[in-house]
């Protein structure tokens, strides 16, 4: 077996932005498993591929940080179980730590002795023949000598979600899902179902299931591992707090840029790129209502990140990605289209202010868009008891 290294490159975008891009990179859900002394380790993969039929070779790339990796290390071989579109229970108990992965899961044992997960839609049974360490993961080369198909569709992973090959339908359903979490059909704290979601909303247990798990990733619902898909709850401390971190990292970056503001040195193409940012944003906030919330939030999204990215620091625009943002105006905004112009002229006199070289101006906006928020939001939760 051949082991490569490879050479660190300097980085040409942030983490942040490379996770965001290739989240758009629809991909097929594999379960990687492989033995170690008698131990059944496993795994969630998306990341696996095919890379040539003459001979058969396949690749995966998996985390170093986890024992499944270092098991195929030792092993010398792994099983690629491809999921079914029913298999999302599986793709989340194999990508979440846990004593025994495999307890009440059917297997058997392979042709290289590794388990074979009996429910998995495909298998391909593989000795590595060489391993490639690149940054976080190391790549895995296996020389197929087993393979089994049944018949079926694939599960699939697409922008933090498992789902389908259906996504205009499947997106359909995720928004109805939300309405029922944003208007209160669940409350916080209940239980939610996979097989009763799906009766609710008259769809298949695949599609509620991709739908549960995007209200995961927004941070509606939380997967509890014992009691399921948990609606998380909703005050004005979340969003005081959320909103004050936002205000912090661009007040700090106005600061750094002062003397840059003041002498019309900021870099005039990210200037430009920021305009364009707020137009496609304001666009979207007409006569008091959001003509589209989700793009509307996308886009407030992109004008504030805008902001941080004038810093050209990195860790500075992770913070900011690591805000829960997108979770915060998703309960309050989100639950109504009635909205305010003010936001947008909050927002303009931001933009207005960096633009005029007045840090003062842009500072003094941003604090009273911060403000502004805040009290939108203490507006909508006093008609639901100042909790969601």
């Amino acid at each position: 077996m051949t082991e490569l290294s490879t050479a660190q490159a300097a980085p040409t975008i942030s983490a942040r932005e490379f996770r965001d891009v290739v989240g758009r990179l629809a991909s097929g859900v594999t379960v990687i498993t492989t033995h170690d002394d008698d131990q059944r380790h496993g795994m969630t993969a998306s990341s696996v591929t095919s890379l040539s039929a003459d001979p058969p070779l396949m690749i995966a790339c998996l985390n170093n940080a986890t024992p499944t990796a270092a098991a195929v290390g030792r092993a010398g071989v792994f099983v690629v179980n491809v999921l079914g579109e029913r298999g999302g229970e599986l793709a989340h108990r194999f990508s979440t730590p846990a004593e025994d992965k495999f307890h009440g899961v059917p297997t058997t044992a392979g042709r290289t002795g590794a388990p074979v997960l009996q429910d998995a839609l495909a298998h391909l049974e593989c000795e590595v023949v060489e391993r490639i360490v690149g940054g976080t993961h190391t790549v895995f080369i296996g020389h197929v000598v087993s393979a089994v198909a049944h018949d079926g569709h694939p599960l699939t992973y697409f922008r933090g979600g498992f789902g389908r090959f259906s996504f205009a339908r499947d997106d359909e359903v995720y928004h109805r899902a939300r309405d029922r979490v944003l208007h209160r059909v669940h409350s916080a704290g209940d239980v939610i179902d996979v097989d009763e979601m799906a009766g609710a909303l008259d769809v298949d247990a695949p599609a509620a299931f991709y739908a549960l798990t995007r209200l995961a990733a927004d941070g509606l619902v939380r997967r509890d591992p014992d009691r399921g898909y948990v609606v998380t709850a909703f005050d004005t401390r979340l969003s005081d707090t959320t909103f004050d971190a936002r205000l912090t990292i661009e007040l700090g970056v106005i600061a750094g840029l002062a003397d840059a503001l003041r002498a019309g040195t900021v870099d005039a193409a990210a200037m430009a790129d920021l305009r364009a940012r707020f137009e496609r944003m304001a666009a979207l906030l007409v006569g008091d209502r959001f003509i589209d919330f989700d793009a509307y939030l996308d886009a407030n999204y992109a004008f504030h990140e805008g902001i941080v990215a004038l810093a050209g620091n990195d860790l500075l625009t992770s913070t900011f990605g690591a805000l829960s943002i997108r979770n915060v105006m998703t309960r309050s905004f989100g639950a109504t289209p009635v909205t305010s112009e003010r936001f947008v002229e909050a927002q303009r006199a931001v933009l207005e202010g960096l633009e005029a070289g007045d840090p003062d101006a842009a500072s003094a906006a941003a604090r009273s868009y911060c403000e502004l928020a805040k009290s939108r939001v203490r507006e909508i939760l006093a008609h639901t008891g100042g909790r969601l």
